[in-house]
């Protein structure tokens, strides 16, 4: 299948400090991509740019194989959505929906029907004519991507527009845009720092850091086998090492009196219970040691505060490098 849109090496200096170093990546017709990193390592701007908001100073942007690098931000079919919904106070929610087919000088008739259309989408049919300030959050971001799909664009770009929600409306709400972008047959591309969150969203995983995407794959190969301790520290689920990466579901804690001296197949780290928490009606325990921390299981009921060790046999530790594993629901 073609790509949508190919991105080759493209570069951005903010006063000859580098923001974006040679970042390349395509997206295919439908496919969701979803970037992770930490604040300040170039994600919206990249979008910007994807977007025609900023320029790039090398590389090149193709949509529909065809260069948009010099195109204007109103001549791309690419609709960014922000972290706030941005929506005209002065106008209602249908009239906010349909502001763009209004500008694009689409037919009243057909641009209301169309926004009709979206807001019923969206689950928002009976707010047609409220106002913004008659909203909650979690209603005017609902608003805001009915305003972005009804252009029907070829590439949509989200740039974290969850942040501001509380956990459960975030969770429920990411399930929901999924849902309509597969529906839609939308290609996005989404950036979080929000590790649940880009697992969740993407069809495909990458992390960035400094600039660079350091690593992209299927979400279970990315978050469970990291090519790198950078990529581990940044989305990894386990203990990054030196000699590799320790999925998750592979380590346990044990009380510090528990240990296996002189076992040349064990992994043996010491840590300290932080915090006692429940997942998935499982009790769990964050455990601190020298390089971060991690939520892991336990046969033996700790304590915070609890001196532990955080184990794992040798077999499971993964070397850094290329993994060509595929989306799989099982180790």
């Amino acid at each position: 299948m073609d790509d949508l849109i190919q991105c080759n090496k493209l570069t951005k200096s903010y006063s000859e400090q580098p923001i974006l170093n040679e970042v390349s990546f395509s997206l295919r017709k439908g496919e969701h991509l979803t970037i992770v990193g930490p604040s300040g390592c170039g994600k919206s701007t990249l979008l910007r740019c994807l977007a025609g908001l900023e320029s790039i100073d090398n590389g090149d942007i193709k949509l529909n194989g065809k260069s948009i690098t010099s195109t204007r931000p109103e001549n791309r079919s690419i609709v960014l959505m922000f972290q706030d919904s941005l929506l005209f106070p002065h106008l209602s929610v249908i009239e906010n929906i349909t502001y763009g087919l209004k500008r694009k000088k689409t037919p009243r008739k057909d641009r209301i029907n169309e926004g009709l259309q979206m807001l019923e989408k969206v689950k928002l049919t009976r707010w047609k004519d409220a106002y913004p300030h008659e909203l909650s959050g979690g209603q005017k971001q609902r608003v805001s991507l009915a305003r972005a799909l009804v252009l029907k664009p070829d590439l949509l770009l989200l740039d974290e527009p969850f942040s501001s929600l509380d956990a459960s409306l975030r969770e429920s709400l990411r399930g929901e845009v999924k849902e309509i972008l597969r529906d839609e047959n939308i290609t996005s591309l989404f950036i979080t720092h929000d590790r649940d969150e880009a697992i969740e969203l993407a069809d495909r995983l990458a992390v960035m850091n400094d600039g660079r995407l350091i690593q992209q794959g299927t979400p279970y190969d990315v978050v469970t086998y990291p090519s790198s301790s950078e990529s581990a520290r940044i989305i990894g689920e386990g203990l990054s090492l030196e000699e590799g990466f320790v999925p998750l579901h592979h380590v346990t804690a044990v009380p510090k009196d528990d240990r296996v001296s002189n076992n040349k197949d064990l992994v043996t780290i010491p840590g300290k219970v932080t915090a006692l928490t429940v997942k998935n009606n499982s009790v769990c325990y964050r455990v601190s040691w020298e390089d971060g921390t991690v939520l892991v299981s336990s046969e033996a009921s700790l304590e915070p505060g609890q001196d532990v060790f955080l184990r794992a046999t040798r077999m499971h530790v993964h070397p850094y490098g290329p993994n060509l594993r595929t989306w799989s629901n099982t180790p």
